[in-house]
């Protein structure tokens, strides 16, 4: 006989020393159409692999997932549309731009036509555009002299661009200088027009002034 232990407890019947709670109720999660969750496992020494994660009923134990096929190459050459932003606001000047980057004159098309630039090229062709832009916005034609003419801190524009210069507010300050030097110039031509409209007298020759050292 094995030995035991005795604990004192109460009459039988007698309410007990803690007090009562409410159950806390909650439906259990059932699968549609499978078995509770957690129920359904492989048995002792069953491996859960993919196939029996895909045959099994109720909720997925994890999601397999396929990734798209990556495309070989990228076809989308953005720095085409900016050469070719550059064609168009530079025009005839395009043949002065190889001296920006140090590259051929034939690079520059092969750029129009898809090759990318190299790297430390890039952001002078988004330089380049910019100031493309704000020709074509102006209805300003530039000229070899126009790009050669000194625009800020004793560079001119070409040099500005090929120094990494930001090319929109070179453009602006190229376009502001050539409408200053055009408007120079109207009024000098109308002051010389005048003066060209004055006939000079024979005895206008050879006068003398009041001061001779004026």
């Amino acid at each position: 006989m094995m030995p035991g232990f005795a604990l004192p407890v109460g009459e039988y019947g007698e309410p007990a020393p803690h007090k009562p709670v409410r159950a806390i109720y909650r439906p259990a999660p059932v699968a549609e159409g499978g078995p509770l969750l957690g129920f359904g496992r492989s048995g002792t020494g069953g491996v859960e692999g993919v196939h029996f994660a895909l045959s099994r009923k109720g909720y997925d134990a994890y999601t397999i997932l396929k990734s798209p096929p990556v495309a070989a190459e990228n076809t989308y050459a953005p720095y085409t549309d900016l050469m070719n932003e550059v064609k168009v606001g530079f025009s005839r000047t395009m043949s002065h731009l190889p001296a920006i980057f140090g590259v051929s004159r034939q690079t520059l098309y092969n750029w129009i036509n898809g090759e990318t630039p190299k790297e430390h090229h890039q952001a002078k062709i988004v330089q380049l555009a910019a100031a493309a832009r704000v020709f074509i916005e102006t209805g300003f034609k530039p000229t070899a002299l126009t790009l050669q003419r000194t625009v800020a801190q004793g560079k001119t524009f070409s040099e500005l661009i090929a120094q990494g210069f930001d090319g929109r507010e070179s453009a602006e300050r190229l376009v502001r200088i050539e409408k200053r030097g055009m408007t120079a110039r109207e009024k000098l031509d109308a002051l010389l027009g005048d003066k060209n409209s004055m006939r000079l007298e024979p005895s206008d020759m050879g006068r003398p002034a009041s001061n001779e050292n004026a």
